[in-house]
């Protein structure tokens, strides 16, 4: 087993949006287990729910990392040195909902971390998330788009349980990180047309440079104008404003769906008008993370330079300025923020 220092740096969520960089010991990996260097780990929009996180704190952030595999335990075929997408979460895959294809349900999937985030140094990795979600990233794929195997991997399952495929009309309401990744995942399962509603013209840019066409205002006749008519077959919410909410039911054809991928804080209301989904029979649907077969199909994609990193990746930040990362993704500054634990970061892949 390879020697691992005695000390890190990690980057502390103390609530209130206040992050301090401290010193921790090292984790030691046991059986099964493995230690990851960290090279890179982006910022998700999670990360800056303080309803979510406050009551968490102190923790520490980050499950989009990348990184070396630093030592290993006893029994891990993985070799020291390879460079890895390490999973957060993993399931059982043998209890009822992961046999009925819900493995994000399954309990065991939030009862597993890693430890202690992806905004350390070094993290340790369970057995179970050694067994079936540590993935080897290929040599030519960048530490900025092995971040993105895990947002993508999210919403690769969406967009399957959503119907998305050959021919799909897709609209995207929000063009962040999530929503423009949105849009190059349905180009690459094949949809006929993506339109975007994003009312910032900067992000709006970048929208109809991932492969989708623009439609300003929101407002659902101008998503179906875009659409040649018609409404859309997908519908993905990635913006918890309830008047994008409630707006994205008109912008549905018969029979669409409606996907919301932002969640908004428990007990905010959001006024519907069930009438624009009854009778079009448009289903509205949430979804929550990804699986193991989610976590291969987006590498396979990212391999395959499906998904462009320099359009979702505005800003690259060291592990010491993490307090000023947190700021510029929860300010809106950024699209998407990538922590490296390197002192010079770096776009190089190795």
């Amino acid at each position: 087993m390879t020697r691992v220092p005695a000390s890190m740096r990690v980057a502390v969520y103390h609530g209130d949006g206040r992050l301090t960089v401290e010193t921790r010991p090292v984790p030691r990996p046991g059986p099964g287990e493995i230690v990851v260097r960290i090279a890179a780990c982006g910022i998700c929009g999670s990360d800056l729910m303080r309803w979510y996180q406050d009551p968490r704190a102190p923790v520490v952030l980050g499950h989009e990392p990348v990184g070396h595999v630093h030592a290993v335990g006893e029994g891990v075929a993985l070799a020291v040195g390879e460079r890895v997408f390490v999973h957060h979460h993993v399931p059982c895959l043998v209890c009822a909902r992961c046999r009925d294809g819900r493995e994000t349900l399954c309990e065991r999937f939030r009862a597993t971390r890693i430890d202690p985030g992806g905004l350390a140094e070094y993290v340790r990795v369970p057995r179970e998330n050694v067994d079936l979600d540590v993935l080897v990233v290929p040599d030519h794929v960048t530490d900025d788009a092995a971040t993105l195997i895990e947002p993508l991997a999210c919403i690769l399952r969406g967009q399957h349980m959503a119907g998305t495929g050959p021919g799909s009309t897709v609209a995207v309401v929000g063009a962040g990180s999530m929503g423009l990744i949105e849009i190059m995942a349905a180009r690459a399962l094949g949809a006929a047309r993506v339109v975007v509603v994003e009312p910032d013209a900067g992000r709006r840019d970048r929208a109809v440079r991932a492969g989708a066409v623009a439609a300003c205002g929101l407002d659902a006749a101008s998503v179906r104008a875009a659409l040649g008519g018609t409404g859309a077959d997908q519908v993905f919410v990635c913006t918890h404003s309830p008047a994008a909410i409630a707006e994205s039911l008109r912008m549905a054809g018969p029979a669409g769906v409606v996907q919301l991928f932002a969640v908004p804080e428990p007990g905010h209301t959001v006024p519907l008008d069930l009438g624009e989904a009854f009778f079009r029979e448009v289903t509205i649907q949430s979804t929550y993370s990804a699986g193991p077969h989610d976590t291969r199909e987006a590498l396979a994609l990212v391999a395959a330079g499906a998904i462009d990193a320099d359009l979702v990746v505005t800003h690259r930040v060291p592990l010491e300025a993490a307090a000023e990362a947190y700021r510029l993704a929860d300010s809106g500054e950024a699209v998407k923020v990538v922590v490296h634990t390197t002192r010079e970061p770096s776009h190089a892949g190795t």
